[in-house]
């Protein structure tokens, strides 16, 4: 198995690679910066680039069996960085043949699938933006007819993995899930098609 992870240098992203390798796939690690994928290993190969770079892009989807997207965007300026990128994913996937992808967004895309201040309070004054352009990622990766499945956690934490997990169809059942729990399920996401066309939340038991 080969694997794109996109954000690959960010907390759920290095979990994923880490993962992946462990699984022994062969992984495409695309990155901002280079350095920031810290791990060396034989089955990996990082890409530097910009997400709005298609060239790059493409070179890291080319000859892979699936995609997983874990794009992240600091503050709340009104970007197009989640959805322009995965915009451009699609394309080279589209272009090369491959048809797998796996996104992370967040609880609180649809709306009511989030605790009530968080959806209410929090993503209204501080996160609206952000909020605008996952729903926009999620209209694009809904839309693209590759096969898709995106994941809907809460709170990330940075606790252990436990291998165990609750999938719901709308709100969370709980506030929280590690990282690497999610990173777990997206790998899983791979070969199971349970999922697919769907829109799961991931939370902690």
């Amino acid at each position: 198995m080969r694997v794109a992870v996109f954000g690959a240098s960010g907390r759920t992203g290095i979990l994923t690679v880490y993962q992946a390798l462990d699984k022994g796939y062969e992984v495409h690690a695309f990155a901002r910066e280079a350095q920031n994928v810290t791990i060396r290993h034989p089955k990996i190969r990082v890409i530097q680039g910009d997400i709005s770079d298609y060239g790059k892009v493409k070179e890291a989807v080319e000859g892979v069996d699936g995609v997983i997207v874990t794009l992240g965007q600091k503050g709340n300026k009104p970007l197009q960085l989640l959805s322009g990128g995965t915009a451009n994913i699609i394309k080279a996937m589209k272009e090369t043949g491959v048809k797998r992808l796996i996104v992370m967004s967040s609880a609180g895309i649809l709306g009511n699938d989030s605790h009530p201040v968080f959806g209410k309070v929090i993503v209204p004054l501080l996160m609206n933006n952000i909020f605008r352009d996952k729903r926009r990622q999620m209209e694009i990766v809904s839309e693209s007819g590759l096969e898709w499945v995106i994941i809907r956690p809460p709170r990330l934490t940075d606790s252990p993995k436990t291998g165990k997990y609750q999938l719901t169809e709308g709100r969370p059942g709980t506030r929280s899930v590690p990282r690497s729990d999610v990173a777990d399920f997206m790998l899983k996401l791979l070969t199971n098609k349970k999922y697919d066309g769907t829109m799961p939340a991931i939370a902690s038991y």
